[in-house]
């Protein structure tokens, strides 16, 4: 646990101040920021790609004898 190393004292007042109050709301309504453009999961792509491994993975159709 985390909380096992606070060298600090919490502050006695449990209340927030309306400028403490006016900060929190404005951090939770800010969109993220993007950190990284690594790319996000798909489920499409998998999908494609397990039809594309099916069509070569399935048996041909048979062939016909030529006939006399």
């Amino acid at each position: 646990m985390l909380t096992q190393f606070r060298t600090e004292t919490a502050p006695t007042s449990r209340t927030a101040t309306s400028t403490e109050a006016a900060a929190l709301a404005s951090l939770m309504l800010e969109d993220e920021a993007v950190v990284s453009d690594a790319p996000t999961y798909s489920p499409e792509a998998v999908g494609g790609g397990l039809l594309v491994l099916g069509l070569l993975l399935s048996p041909k159709p048979p062939k016909e004898k030529p006939t006399r």
